[in-house]
């Protein structure tokens, strides 16, 4: 937890008794400078009033009186320092403290929450390596010094600060983030211990400072032989650390670390004391440290270090063996089942609505998921092998569309997400592909423009219809409501209904592939088979229309051309109209061409280059020509403001053959 200690230094006040009125944060840690000799000869005392309940008892000693949270001691001046950690509201109060003959100091201790204060962290480092820590401080104390001690055996020693600074110690200070961090190079197991690190606030009659307490362990040879756990959620892990002959009677400890921080120290041989649904056992004959934990959560994930301690130095390491243990979280029990058809497509929305920001992924069982696939990025389609996949931060889906399902993708999948990286949860499918012929269906609609087209597809009697427009990825896309009229289903037979799609006012950008099928639900996942494919093709009215594509048709002042000539394909009378991407590539710009091609079409337009609105489909120029074999009387009339366009102002110009 991060801790404040406040260190005060008190003006003398004349007589036998020095009162003092100090403040303290709960969580933190008070350390006072009572600027009072330290007599050794002398014993020392300290309660708490009114009911002088004794917190340190008559004790004499060289340097060092400690008793629980509370200590005595003199500093490298001499003189007696107050020293209180982990400090609680119950801590708040009036205290003497006795330290020669009838002298004593008269405290009053105010115990304040602060959120700030109450966090400190274990780092752990490799002999020889440099380590850095950070310690946070109030805005109020940007301008003031930054300080570090050391807590040892019997003492508290000034480690660094603006006016004492040591070779390997390094401060730097981030005032927009409020935070110094500290920096110490080329470890070694002295430097292990217990550091306090703040900023030290100066009055007339007293000075403080807050900080963390950081606890640095040093590691030799860290990290032993390494090894990977896997459980399921809600199960028993177990794992073993194996030590050599000469290291049998060693103290053992199992921290449990992240990032270089220990989270907390499970065990050590010292105490034998042991974490709830924690079972650590030692077998000198074998060499074996077994560790057990039962009704794994998701939070017991992460790296686990088996070590030996140093005698000589009480916060250095050997570690004998690291483990790396995986929490896997399965949703539900039971694999739910999807089945698609050869050639078909596939699209399965997996929903993960409490990690909606974590990276998600799916991956195939057979081959021990060793290959994730997963978008890379968030929020944008991403191709990934035969797949694309969508990770939606906002609804906290994933959205995997197989783009031509083949029998290989048959088997089981997990379409999970990491929580973390020794976390994760997913849930299991099923995924069957059929090949009886029956699907996919291909079929041909065609429509005028400007009228209505009815599209019918056939699904399964009892699931959900689902109809989409293949994009330029062919990725099938949800259809927008406005587009589609009528939907109504109409029962046939008993194992399939047939349902009809209405489309009204048929544009240019209606034409293209359309897919329909069955969409299914189960819990946490959503599957849509598409086993009909659509190709629907638009006609004009008695003549044979030309629609370029091309934004390059608009702009002919690029490089300082003014003409455009785009070779295109001559449709003829009652022949569809394509919105192929062959003719966007037709597109060509040139100062002169000759116009031997009759279904070339001459565009001349001035102007610049207009910004796209939109990613859908939009035609430029139309070009109407009537064909000698047509028996039609009919006439074109065309005028400005029946041409249709996405853009703020169109320069056009028309021809009639």
């Amino acid at each position: 937890m991060k801790i404040l200690l406040i260190f005060f230094t008190f003006s003398l006040i004349s007589g036998a008794v020095r009162c003092v009125s100090v403040t303290g944060y709960s969580g933190g840690s008070l350390l006072v400078d009572s600027q009072k000799t330290w007599f050794s000869n002398s014993a020392k005392y300290m309660a708490k009033l009114p009911e002088f309940r004794t917190k340190i008892h008559y004790k004499k000693h060289d340097k060092w009186i400690k008793e629980g949270r509370f200590t005595l001691f003199k500093n490298n001046e001499g003189k007696l320092m107050i020293y209180i950690r982990d400090l609680i509201q119950h801590d708040a109060g009036r205290y003497q403290i006795w330290y020669h003959s009838d002298w004593y100091i008269d405290m009053t201790l105010n115990v304040e929450e602060d959120s700030c204060c109450n966090v400190s962290k274990r780092v752990m480092v490799n002999i020889g390596e440099t380590v850095t820590f950070s310690c946070e401080y109030s805005q109020n104390h940007i301008n003031d010094p930054k300080i570090i001690f050391k807590e040892g055996k019997d003492s508290i020693e000034m480690i660094y600060s603006t006016s004492k600074k040591t070779e390997r110690f390094s401060v730097s200070d981030d005032r927009h983030k409020n935070l110094f961090t500290v920096r110490i190079t080329a470890v070694t197991p002295d430097d292990g211990g217990v550091y306090l690190c703040g900023v030290w606030i100066y009055s007339h009659s007293y000075s403080y400072f807050i900080i963390n307490t950081v606890h640095l362990h040093i590691m030799d040879s860290c990290c032993g032989a390494s090894k990977t756990v896997n459980v399921n959620s809600g199960k028993t892990a177990a794992f073993s650390c194996e030590y050599s002959w000469n290291q049998r009677d060693a103290r053992k400890i199992l921290f449990k670390t992240e990032n270089n921080i220990i989270d907390e120290i499970i065990f050590t041989t010292d105490t034998w004391t042991q974490k709830e649904r924690f079972s650590v056992s030692y077998n000198s004959h074998n060499k074996l440290m077994t560790v057990i934990i039962s009704t794994v959560t998701p939070d017991d994930g992460g790296v686990y270090l088996c070590g030996v301690l140093d005698y000589s130095h009480p916060y250095s390491y050997s570690i004998i063996n690291t483990v790396h243990l995986h929490i896997i979280d399965k949703y539900k029990v039971g694999v739910s089942r999807a089945t698609g058809h050869s050639g078909g497509r596939m699209m399965i929305k997996c929903e993960h609505l409490q990690h909606k920001t974590k990276p998600k992924y799916i991956c195939k069982e057979s081959d021990g998921c060793s290959e994730r696939k997963n978008p890379g990025v968030q929020d944008e389609w991403m191709e990934n092998g035969d797949v694309s996949l969508y990770d939606d931060t906002r609804a906290g889906v994933l959205m995997v569309f197989f783009r031509e399902l083949k029998a290989a993708d048959a088997g089981t999948y997990r379409c999970g997400v990491n929580v973390s990286h020794y976390t994760e949860s997913f849930t299991e499918l099923q995924l069957d592909i059929r090949d009886d012929g029956k699907y996919p269906k291909t079929k041909t609609e065609s429509a005028h423009l400007g009228e209505e087209v009815n599209i019918t597809c056939q699904i399964p009697e009892e699931h959900k219809v689902h109809f989409c427009k293949e994009d330029d990825d062919h990725i099938c896309q949800n259809i927008s409501t406005s587009a589609v009229t009528e939907m109504s289903p109409s029962s046939e037979r008993n194992e399939e209904r047939v349902f009809t799609v209405s489309i009204s006012n048929v544009s240019v950008r209606d034409a293209g592939v359309y897919w329909c099928g069955a969409e299914t639900r189960d819990t946490h996942l959503t599957f849509i088979s598409l086993t009909t494919k659509i190709q629907l093709n638009l006609f004009s009215n008695g003549f044979s229309m030309i629609i370029i594509i091309c934004v390059c048709v608009i702009l002919l002042l690029i490089g300082g051309f003014t003409l455009t000539v785009c070779k295109l394909r001559h449709k003829r009378q009652g022949k569809a109209l394509t919105s192929d991407k062959n003719i966007m590539s037709s597109c060509a710009d040139s100062r002169r061409d000759s116009l031997t091609d009759p279904g070339s079409a001459q565009i001349n337009s001035h102007g610049e280059l207009p910004t796209i609105p939109s990613d859908e489909l939009l035609y430029t120029s139309v070009s109407f020509q009537k064909h000698e074999e047509s028996l039609s009387e009919a006439s074109v009339t065309v005028s400005k403001n029946e041409l249709y366009s996405d853009y703020a102002m169109v320069n056009h110009c028309m021809r009639l053959n």
